[in-house]
C-alpha cells in the first residue's frame, strides 16, 4: 500500500512553486487505503512527515526562484546601468567632440575672417599707393609743365625787353646823329654866315 502511494505521487511530478494540493490528495487516498491495516496511524504519519519535508523543500525552492530571479533581476539592472552609462559616455564624448570640433570651426572661420580683412586692407592700401603715385606723377609733370611755361615766359620777357633796349638804343642812336647833322648844318651856317659877313667886311672896307 506504501509503494502504491508513493508511485502515484511520483507520476505527477510537481511543476512550478507555492503550495502542492496533490500531496494532501495524496495523503486522504493513502489514509483510506490503510485503515484496514494495523499501522495505519504510523504509516499516516510517515506520509505527513514526507509531504511536510516536500512543502519545505517546495517553499525553499521558491525562494531559491525568487532569489534567483531577484538577483537575475539585479544583474539586469547593474548590465542596464552599465550599459546607460556607457551610452551616456559616449554621448559626452560625442558632444565634447562635436563642441571641439565647433570650436575648431569657429576659430577658422575667425580666422579667414582675419584673413579677409587683411587681404581688402592690402588691396586698399595699394589702391591709395598706385593713387598716390598717379596724384604724385600728375602733379610732376604738372610742375615740369609749369616751369617749361615759366621759363618760356621768362625768355619771352627778356626777348620783348632785349628788342625794346635794342629799338630804344637805336632811336637814340638816329637821334644823336640827327642832333648832330642839325648841328653840324648849324656849325656850316654859322660859319659860312661868318665867312660872307667877313668878305663884305672885308669889300667895304677896300672901296
Amino acid at each position: 500500500g506504501d509503494g502504491d502511494g508513493k508511485d502515484k505521487g511520483k507520476d505527477k511530478p510537481y511543476q512550478g512553486s507555492g503550495f502542492d494540493p496533490t500531496g494532501l490528495e495524496r495523503a486522504a487516498k493513502a489514509a483510506k487505503t490503510l485503515n484496514s491495516s494495523q499501522h495505519a496511524k504510523a504509516a499516516l504519519d510517515v506520509i505527513q512527515e514526507q509531504e511536510r519535508t516536500k512543502q519545505m523543500e517546495f517553499a525553499m525552492q521558491k525562494e531559491a526562484y525568487a532569489i534567483h530571479a531577484q538577483r537575475q533581476q539585479l544583474e539586469n539592472l547593474e548590465k542596464k546601468f552599465e550599459e546607460d552609462k556607457r551610452f551616456l559616455g559616449s554621448q559626452m564624448e560625442a558632444a565634447k567632440e562635436q563642441a571641439r570640433y565647433s570650436d575648431k570651426l569657429e576659430r577658422e572661420r575667425h580666422i579667414e575672417k582675419l584673413r579677409a580683412q587683411q587681404y581688402l586692407q592690402e588691396q586698399e592700401l595699394a589702391k591709395q599707393l598706385s593713387m598716390y603715385k598717379q596724384q604724385e606723377e600728375m602733379r610732376r609733370k604738372t610742375m615740369h609743365l609749369q616751369s617749361e611755361l615759366d621759363k618760356e615766359r621768362e625768355m619771352k620777357r627778356v626777348a620783348e625787353e632785349t628788342k625794346g633796349r635794342i629799338q630804344q638804343e637805336q632811336q637814340n642812336h638816329d637821334l644823336r646823329i640827327e642832333q648832330a647833322r642839325v648841328a653840324a648844318e648849324e656849325q656850316r651856317q654859322t660859319t659860312l654866315e661868318a665867312i660872307k659877313l667877313a668878305g663884305e667886311t672885308l669889300g667895304k672896307g677896300a672901296r
